[in-house]
């Protein structure tokens, strides 16, 4: 078992689809499983609440987990009666991946959703077989690729920041890894099998190779430059370089002004609170902003506020995630 969590658009999905192609992984649809650390601190409270109300704790919204998804093969009823049998977590994630492994033949299943990230931590305390993959970018890439999807610059800065950081705060556990999508797209046979070395399991270099029915039926979101079932390419690294001087600098200065609170760095065991911080355990360049567009960003700022605080979650007026130092 091995779930991916990540910040979006860090080539995710392009890694899921690899993986699936191998012969004894089942990667279905992203669930959001495993981005709710409370189902593991108290599953019986929450566990009816997993289909709609329950709520994360990070940076990205989300109030429910997505598990009837064709691929997965539950019903409705027979998925209820499986959570209201379940007495832990783990003994539910066993059962509820059971049935997609059989129904594929297959004997490894991934769950890949970014949200994962918030819950590396949990997942690797109570699933003593189970393994974490985060996959990294370049910060001015991602936010570049996020910002082209519709996302304002500013949360996109924030998703960034909490998720990576949240993320390689893992990074001591050996049941850890992690890879960077410019050495995936520039060099993927080295990549995937050390990536398969870590999973115990034998590497197939057809999974490099998307079938013609993928290459026909391209899986694309708004802003991608590739679909991520198509080749592998690598086109999208130094998409930030390609922007106009006024994107460029708006970028840098989301990521150089956003921080993560306080009291989420104590409370998830964070160790990186800023762009800066991630860089240098990454190795990629920072680069400062010369301009610190103060309006532009508090104005999100009070927008993604307001937001939350009308998703339910009106603590967060309160108990927000991220801050702005400008």
């Amino acid at each position: 078992m091995l779930i991916i969590g990540c910040s979006g658009s860090t080539g995710s999905s392009l890694l899921k689809t690899i993986l699936n192609r191998h012969s004894q992984i089942f990667a279905g649809p992203e669930t959001g499983l495993f981005g709710f650390p409370q189902l593991y601190g108290n599953w019986e409270y929450h566990k009816y609440k997993m289909l709609k109300g329950l709520y994360t704790n990070g940076w990205a919204l989300r109030d429910r987990v997505e598990l009837l998804s064709d691929e997965f093969g539950w019903t409705e009823g027979k998925l209820l009666q499986a959570i209201r049998s379940s007495n832990r977590f783990p003994e539910f994630v066993d059962r509820f991946f059971s049935l997609p492994l059989e129904r594929y033949s297959k004997c490894y299943w991934v769950e890949k959703t970014p949200i994962n990230a918030y819950g590396f931590s949990a997942f690797l305390k109570n699933h003593p077989n189970g393994k974490a993959v985060q996959i990294v970018r370049s910060p001015y890439d991602t936010v570049a690729s996020l910002v082209a999807r519709g996302i304002n610059v500013y949360w996109a800065a924030g998703y960034y920041v909490y998720n990576t950081a949240i993320a390689t705060s893992s990074n001591p556990s050996p049941r850890y890894h992690q890879l960077a999508y410019e050495e995936l797209a520039a060099r993927p046979i080295p990549v995937l099998k050390k990536l398969f070395d870590f999973m115990e399991m034998p590497f197939e270099p057809h999974i490099c190779t998307p079938s013609q029915k993928e290459k026909s039926e391209e899986v694309k979101m708004k802003g991608w430059k590739h679909s991520e079932t198509g080749d592998i390419k690598k086109s999208s690294i130094g998409r930030f370089g390609e922007l106009p001087g006024k994107e460029q600098a708006l970028i840098k200065s989301a990521l150089a002004s956003f921080q993560i609170n306080k009291g989420y760095l104590k409370k998830y065991g964070i160790r990186y609170k800023n762009c800066r911080e991630l860089c240098e355990a990454l190795g990629y360049p920072f680069l400062p902003p010369e301009k610190k567009h103060a309006l532009v960003l508090i104005k999100y700022y009070c927008k993604d506020r307001l937001a939350r605080i009308k998703h339910h979650r009106p603590q967060q007026f309160f108990d927000y995630p991220g801050k702005l130092k400008l």
